[in-house]
């Protein structure tokens, strides 16, 4: 290192002051953009059920088409839980296995469920069965945000889809 004559360094290193203020821009700028998606929190766990459900619904509807077992779809009104099963046929007996886990449904709250020819429910279990040959029972799920707003699911039979009412979106 180059010394001057008094024994100090001569080339001093550090950040100038130009340097500084582009890194607290890039911060600002950083911090601009994620404030707002963190503070919608509450709204996204609320969707993110809405979609979780809509993929159950297509994954049993998949799944129950390529592996030709009926599977149910079990809403819990009482807990506000949903859970799914796998209907096997083994020795002239049919067991029920679960199918993937059990999901709380909450921040949403189950309402009521509308089973095609089963009728309206809004206590007890469900069962929505979903067939071997591409086709599962024509059901309607009414949930309660948190902010009190009313969301309903619509599942087409015939395509496994699910329509939120509230978003006026088909999830394919």
């Amino acid at each position: 290192m180059p010394m001057l004559p008094t024994g100090t360094l001569n080339n001093r290193s550090g950040f100038t002051l130009i340097e500084l203020m582009v890194v607290i821009v890039v911060l600002s700028l950083a911090s601009l953009i994620s404030l707002p998606l963190l503070a919608d929190r509450g709204e996204g766990d609320e969707r993110l059920k809405l979609r979780r459900i809509t993929g159950i619904v297509k994954q049993l509807y998949n799944e129950a088409t390529l592996t030709r077992d009926e599977h149910v779809l079990m809403f819990d009104i009482n807990d506000n839980s949903l859970r799914t099963f796998r209907l096997r046929s083994r020795f002239g007996a049919v067991e029920k296995e679960p199918f993937g886990r059990e999901m709380e449904l909450s921040p949403l709250k189950l309402k009521k469920v509308e089973v095609g020819g089963k009728g309206t429910f809004r206590t007890g279990q469900v069962s929505v069965r979903v067939f071997p040959l591409g086709w599962m029972e024509q059901t309607q799920v009414m949930v309660q945000k948190g902010d009190g707003e009313e969301v309903q699911l619509a599942f087409s039979p015939l395509t496994g889809s699910v329509t939120i009412d509230a978003e006026h979106t088909t999830v394919q």
